[in-house]
């Protein structure tokens, strides 16, 4: 009975496990380049209408680093 139990355990891991790779693996294959990220973002922000000039720049340069960080990338 114990044997049936870590075997089950040991087998519901090894799914697991296997599943999170495969997540990390898709995840990874659909991340946007640099490039292509910003350009995106660009296209978010100019659509949106956000100022890009005067005392509202910062909001502009937060919102773009905020959508750069959702796909993957840093400013």
């Amino acid at each position: 009975m114990l044997n049936n139990r870590v075997f089950a355990m040991f087998a519901a891991a090894t799914l697991a496990m296997a599943f999170g790779f495969a997540n990390g693996a898709l995840a990874a294959k659909k991340q946007l380049t640099y490039e292509q990220a910003y350009a995106k973002c660009k296209a978010i922000m100019d659509k949106q209408g956000t100022y890009g000039t005067s005392t509202m720049a910062n909001e502009r340069y937060t919102r773009g680093a905020a959508c750069m960080k959702k796909y993957g990338h840093n400013l």
